[in-house]
């Protein structure tokens, strides 16, 4: 917890997953933003002023908004969803840029490293760190985004996409690979006209039309993606002929 505290920015908002809280951060501790009006939530909240009084992070909890308990589990988990998204909007960088104001839309998931974690039976796994890299124009500087953070950012348009070297991938919708597939069926030429979207599969390592292993984005593995180069297009004389 004080790592925590320690980590954020100054005015950062915090929303500890499944409490129904909100919290800002302010000089000598935290002060409650919202609460859900259910017995549940104000029984997280006394655990948790009871935890940061032992270890010397107050809160100040005299005025907050209290917010309705939602009727159904889907209204609550909508709700959820909108405080979030609402909450990743305000996030900045130590400057205070936003983060919404560093060009998010041509930024590309990139690979970190290679963690080794423990498991709950003592052994250990090794998983793929990923992360977005945005550019301050403040700043200069790089801003690294947890891929859970730029989703809620973005949204699935941005989020579930990738690229290599060569192509750009973009994870396609049942209805979008039932379409394509459609149109290829129908035309004898659909490896050449550009207006029918083609897809591949996608794996852990491998996808149909890259030469040996490609990084990939744990989150996009198994899944079916359109492509389309991001290189230069090439002429004739690329391959040997005459451009007319």
């Amino acid at each position: 917890m004080k790592m925590h505290y320690e980590g954020m920015n100054p005015n950062g908002v915090w929303m500890p997953e499944g409490t129904g809280l909100t919290y800002q951060k302010e000089e000598n501790g935290y002060r409650l933003v919202k609460m859900m009006d259910s017995d549940e939530s104000r029984d997280n909240h006394d655990r948790l002023k009871v935890l940061m009084w032992d270890i010397g992070i107050q809160i100040e909890d005299t005025d907050y908004e209290l917010i309705p308990l939602p009727e159904s589990l889907e209204e609550l988990q909508t709700l959820e969803v909108e405080m979030k998204r609402n909450l990743a909007l305000s996030w900045a960088d130590k400057d205070g840029t936003l983060l919404t104001d560093m060009n998010l839309e041509n930024v590309w998931p990139e690979y970190i490293e290679d963690k080794e974690i423990l498991l709950d039976d003592g052994e250990t796994t090794t998983v793929e760190m990923w992360g977005f890299n945005a550019l301050n124009p403040n700043t200069d500087e790089y801003v690294t985004i947890d891929p859970h953070d730029y989703h809620l950012l973005m949204g699935d348009e941005f989020f579930l996409r990738f690229r290599t070297e060569e192509y750009e991938y973009r994870a396609m919708t049942r209805e979008e690979m039932v379409t394509s597939i459609d149109s290829i069926m129908a035309a004898s030429d659909c490896l050449w006209r550009n207006d029918i979207p083609r897809g591949c599969g996608v794996g852990s390592k491998y996808t149909a039309i890259e030469q040996g292993e490609v990084r990939i984005p744990p989150w996009l593995w198994g899944s079916y993606c359109e492509f389309q180069t991001h290189k230069a297009e090439t002429t004739l004389d690329d391959f040997g002929g005459e451009e007319e």
